[in-house]
């Protein structure tokens, strides 16, 4: 096996079970944000926030723990690390990084 074939399959995984919790984080948070919160107050029915904001908890935390994964194995920088676990914080920014960090590691392999 050659040393890129080796690489890639090094990080093919970690990749995958990042992208797919970076567009699932993404989406859920852009849901509570764009639906769920104005439901809430504008509606007065906070049963969407409650669901969807406590999915999202749960599942940025698989979020944080895919990044480290993959960072770790890239052996990213500490703050690059950060950056990229902080996107999951901000509506879009998760799926921004995402596109960004697969075209990166694609790239390089």
């Amino acid at each position: 096996m050659s040393a890129p074939s080796r690489s890639r399959a090094k990080v093919a995984g970690p990749l995958l079970r990042y992208r797919v919790m970076a567009i699932v984080t993404g989406t859920l948070l852009l849901l509570l944000v764009l639906v769920a919160v104005p439901i809430k107050y504008w509606g007065d029915h906070p049963g969407p926030t409650a669901i969807i904001g406590v999915t999202h908890g749960f599942l940025f935390m698989v979020y944080l723990l895919a990044t480290l994964d993959l960072g770790i194995r890239l052996r990213w920088n500490p703050i690059k690390l950060v950056i990229v676990m902080a996107c999951g914080t901000i509506p879009f920014a998760s799926l921004i990084a995402e596109r960004r960090i697969t075209r990166e590691v694609q790239a390089g392999e």
